[in-house]
């Protein structure tokens, strides 16, 4: 009633005794830190006696910021100290780190600042001594040996890491529901810095969710859906969707190319590459001469061709005149006769560029139907693009040749950068040959204990270290991370002699 009066602090103290036995510990504590400004060193120790009781055995932890906000800023330090401690013994140590760095850019006072400067050294220090990281991964199903592939190359980086840490794999059996289970049961009983998995877009879509939930970075191997990385900011896809992938690849043709058309099947996926991709070439200023879509199963290509072809038909027809009689795309000459125009059908076409995101059976149709149609073009592929079983279609071989493609997500380019080195390792590891999911798993692992490294040593500092990856040359193929999280880098390849080399 008179916070001007002398009998003040002495006041506060008595009223913090009443509002123990009331139970109103949060009252109590405030009563209690006013009451510590006391003048007299007597009465001020017995007040900071008190706070100290209240703050270590009944004020419930979840008051200590409203009670922070309340106090003289003079008390500040020593009550997130204490709040500090009391975290790290319920174990929030990744808690008490954060808000502990919060405090340091509250506290002013020298003195204080000190303290919590120590009493965060003891956290970090515990939390770099005692690391968890979740691998979730089908052991058993269908997708079971995909899942020990992506398991083993997280065992293998690991292993050369001088890092303690605890590697906790758990069985999604490549269910989703599973997935989400196996997850929100570990959130309850440990707080892992990050989580490596799942394999398939399916089980992301649902670990993702509770990974932004719990605010845990989850980095997947090998999910390629697009959009999963921006359900949460926690999520990180290590390989680039389809939709990635032909934006990165109109990128790359644009440095030499000017003309394109797009051949996509009309599908969801078939219209967003085709649409990432033309999406890229007009902010370079490229030409997109036409866009077309079919069904999937067609097999005569064409009229979907000849529509492609016909706007430059149509300047052909305007202009023919004016071309050189030399000129193989229009005349056709022998001794005999001399010079003649081509029928209208077949005059040659050049286009710089055809986009091609399509299934491995329309592109064995496709392709040799493209010079069949008298169209002179580099094909650039992406999404279908199995190269395995490409190399094995041995009629497509002459058509293959020059080609621009991002292979599918199973395809080991033995030319990437850390290829051999991943190879001999987990050879004489695991007495076989690595897959790329195997690769991916190693390169997930690495990113994790290269952030551990710098300091990452929060789910927080681990998220934000992710954010910031840029040409990281992985065993599998570079990586960059986008705003959301997506990888932007993909591995481009082309055919010479029918022999695939890696160009990017």
């Amino acid at each position: 009633m008179f916070p001007d009066h002398p009998p003040i602090y002495r006041a506060a103290y008595w009223a913090g005794d009443a509002n123990v036995v009331d139970s109103s510990f949060l009252s109590s504590a405030q009563d209690f830190a006013l009451a510590t400004l006391e003048d007299n060193p007597r009465e001020q120790m017995k007040a900071s006696k008190a706070l100290e009781n209240i703050l270590w055995g009944y004020l419930p932890i979840e008051y200590f910021p409203p009670l922070l906000d309340r106090v003289d800023r003079s008390l500040e330090g020593f009550i997130a100290v204490i709040w500090l401690r009391r975290l790290q013994n319920d174990n929030e140590y990744a808690k008490a780190l954060r808000e502990g760095q919060k405090m340091l850019q509250r506290v002013y006072d020298t003195q204080s600042k000190r303290q919590l400067e120590d009493e965060m050294k003891k956290i970090v220090n515990y939390l770099k001594e005692n690391l968890i990281v979740a691998v979730l991964v089908p052991e058993r199903g269908d997708f079971s040996q995909f899942g020990t592939d992506v398991a083993n190359g997280v065992r293998l980086a690991f292993a050369q890491s001088s890092k303690n840490i605890d590697i906790e794999i758990l069985d999604t059996g490549g269910d989703p529901l599973k997935t989400a289970k196996q997850m929100d049961k570990l959130m309850q009983s440990k707080m892992p810095l990050c989580i490596i998995g799942p394999i398939t877009s399916n089980e992301t879509v649902a670990a993702g969710a509770l990974a932004g939930t719990y605010k845990v970075p989850l980095i997947t191997p090998s999910a390629s859906r697009d959009g999963i990385a921006e359900i949460s900011p926690y999520i990180f896809q290590l390989v680039a969707s389809p939709v990635k992938s032909s934006a990165y690849l109109a990128q790359f043709a644009s440095d030499s190319m000017d003309t394109f058309a797009i051949v996509a099947p009309d599908d969801e996926l078939g219209h967003a590459c085709a649409l990432a991709f033309a999406s890229v070439a007009a902010q370079k200023k490229k030409v997109i001469l036409g866009a077309k879509f079919y069904s999937v199963g067609t097999v005569d290509f064409s009229q979907l061709l000849a529509e492609i072809k016909e706007p430059i038909l149509q300047y052909y027809d305007e202009n023919w005149r004016h071309f050189d009689t030399l000129d193989a795309a229009l005349y056709e000459c022998d001794s005999d006769s001399g010079c003649q125009v081509k029928p209208r059908e077949e005059w040659l076409v050049h286009i710089d560029g055809i986009f091609l995101p399509a299934y491995y059976d329309d592109i064995v149709v496709i392709l040799p139907q493209i010079p069949f149609m008298y169209i002179d073009a580099k094909v650039l592929g992406t999404n279908g693009w199995v190269l395995n079983d490409l190399l094995r279609a041995k009629h497509l071989r002459r058509y293959l040749d020059s080609v621009l493609v991002i292979p599918d997500d199973f395809y080991i380019c033995k030319d990437n950068t850390g290829w051999d080195s991943f190879a001999r390792k987990y050879k004489a590891k695991y007495s076989t040959s690595p897959s790329r999911l195997a690769a991916l798993g190693y390169d997930a692992a690495t990113l994790v204990i290269k952030g551990i490294e710098s300091g990452a040593v929060t789910q927080e500092l681990m998220r934000d270290y992710l954010s910031g990856i840029h040409d990281f040359a992985g065993a599998a193929g570079p990586i960059t991370f986008d705003e959301n999280g997506a990888n932007m880098r993909a591995i481009i390849m082309t055919f010479q002699n029918g022999k695939p080399e890696k160009i990017k």
